[in-house]
């Protein structure tokens, strides 16, 4: 009898197992490429291609031409078996520029590809890909520049919990989320998505990433079909895990999927739908290693725990492997932990908040120098007092612009002329980014110390690294890890956009969805 039992429990789990393995080889397929490019010609002889054909399926035939030369192609042509069926020639593109409203279309889809980088997208671009679209421009991404802080500032939600899933409750004294956050995908962001990936796949995604990809993709397909909305919001948070995991070399093909996809949809609407193309943040493209914080607070005589019970108590609630970090703890010891942290190898700054009065002044700190953020609301200007050093290598760029006339008297420089100038610098509108981190709500638990590593270094959970080797990370107040993209069918981009103006820009205004 005991034999049996034992044999039938062996035969069931045999069953389950295989039940598994032919589960996990049927899912995330790669998609069947439907459109395959015949030719790129260059009608106008300018040495720029400016028509495409693609073979499309049994007998058919699309052809993509970029009549006025602006890169897009605006006149589509569909023929099934020599013949055309019909041709439709888009409208000019809409000019975008700060307080110019953009209209509307009948339907729009916008994709956010978690997590790629203006580079990569405007190489591709380049190259004569997503030629359907005008070209990519840049987007500069909150700081943090992490997914549930940038989607909340993209999608105009309520402030999240924290920076990450895994968060410090200040109203309950405990570290709180994590898993159960992941799975339950109910932060407020969530609530403006018409699709994301469901939450139980996302820990198998770093295992098997690009069968998760491709599952991904396919889902956000069959659910944009089978929606009738006239905006539908969509966030393909599996590309973010492809670089994590990946090499970019692996990546940049991956993404041809995606053109794939949105060709599709915007041929089946015969050139009627809008399609905006965006990514929440940037990736440093590098191997990284983990910085050693936990142990040199220790060191100092400091406890790393999930509560803040006395002045010794310092709470980290690192979740995802990322290169910023919130840190927790009274009042009276911030400085001495910045001091601490900074003398980490690959710890860049610390940012924490002072008060004068009821405004707050941002410090900066690191091994380059000690600085002050000032902001004066009514001129929505900043001023950067440094005291020794020039931690974010502003002091050549500030002089500059005083120098320009476009400093007041007393060193404010108003938040649009920084924008600008600081857009191509190590640390993209870092005034701004730092300032809000610090001076302002993001989220429920603001920290007390944030941390910016330098590319290469990440921190977070330590149950990730056993089963994670990362090759790229972001989160940091770097250019590479900070700047994402934004690319549109209809509307060109005058400038590039702060995370908070890419919707408007094209001609989305939330209103509670």
């Amino acid at each position: 009898m005991k034999k049996a039992v034992g044999a039938g429990i062996l035969v069931g789990a045999s069953l389950l197992i295989l039940g598994a393995t032919i589960q996990l080889s049927q899912w995330g397929k790669p998609l069947p490429p439907r459109f395959h490019l015949l030719m790129a010609r260059d009608r106008d002889q300018d040495g720029v291609s400016d028509e495409w054909a693609y073979q499309a399926g049994e007998g058919e035939r699309v052809i993509f031409r970029d009549e006025d030369g602006d890169g897009r192609a605006d006149r589509f042509l569909f023929f099934l078996g020599g013949e055309l069926k019909w041709e439709v020639t888009r409208p000019a593109p809409i000019l975008w520029r700060p307080g110019r409203a953009v209209s509307a279309p009948a339907r729009h889809l916008v994709l956010c590809l978690d997590g790629v980088p203006f580079e990569i997208m405007a190489a591709l671009w380049r190259e004569g890909h997503f030629r359907e679209f005008l070209p990519p421009e840049r987007v500069i991404s909150t700081f943090p520049a992490d997914s549930d802080l940038a989607l909340s500032v993209l999608l105009h939600a309520p402030p999240s919990p924290g920076y990450e899933n895994r968060y410090f409750d200040r109203r309950t004294n405990r570290v709180s989320g994590g898993v159960r956050v992941t799975l339950r995908q109910d932060l407020p962001y969530h609530h403006r998505l018409d699709y994301a990936f469901p939450g139980v796949l996302r820990g198998p995604a770093y295992l098997f990433p690009e069968k998760a990809f491709f599952d991904d993709l396919a889902r956000l397909r069959a659910r944009f079909r089978a929606s009738s909305k006239r905006v539908f919001i969509a966030h393909l948070s599996t590309t973010d895990v492809l670089f994590h995991v990946r090499s970019p070399e692996r990546v940049r093909p991956l993404l041809l999927a995606v053109e794939q996809v949105v060709r599709e949809l915007l041929l089946e609407s015969r050139g009627a739908l809008r399609i905006t193309l965006l990514s929440d943040h940037g990736n440093t493209l590098s191997v990284v290693q983990r910085i050693a914080l936990e142990e040199a607070l220790r060191a100092a005589g400091y406890r790393v725990e999930e509560r803040l019970r006395d002045a010794r108590s310092v709470v980290i609630p690192g979740y995802g492997l990322i290169g910023a970090v919130a840190l927790y703890a009274r009042p009276e010891i911030v400085g001495d932990v910045c001091r601490i942290a900074q003398a980490v190898p690959g710890v860049d700054f610390c940012v924490f908040r002072e008060w004068e009065g009821e405004m707050p002044v941002v410090i900066i700190e690191g091994q380059r120098g000690r600085a002050r953020l000032r902001f004066d609301p009514m001129r929505e200007a900043f001023r950067y007092e440094v005291m020794w050093g020039d931690p974010l290598q502003l002091l050549p760029l500030w002089e500059e612009l005083r120098r320009e006339g476009k400093a007041d008297p007393d060193g404010f420089i108003p938040q649009a002329v920084l924008f600008e100038a600081t857009v191509g610098h190590l640390y993209p509108d870092v005034v701004r980014r730092l300032y809000e981190a610090m001076g302002r709500r993001q989220v429920e638990n603001p920290a007390d110390l944030l941390l910016s590593l330098q590319d290469g270094y990440y921190f977070g959970s330590r149950r990730f690294d056993w089963f994670v080797r990362l090759r790229s990370t972001h989160g940091s107040a770097t250019q590479r890890s900070s700047v994402g993209f934004v690319m549109s069918t209809d509307v060109r981009f005058a400038r590039p956009l702060s995370a908070s103006e890419v919707l408007p820009a094209n001609g989305i205004v939330i209103q509670g969805r």
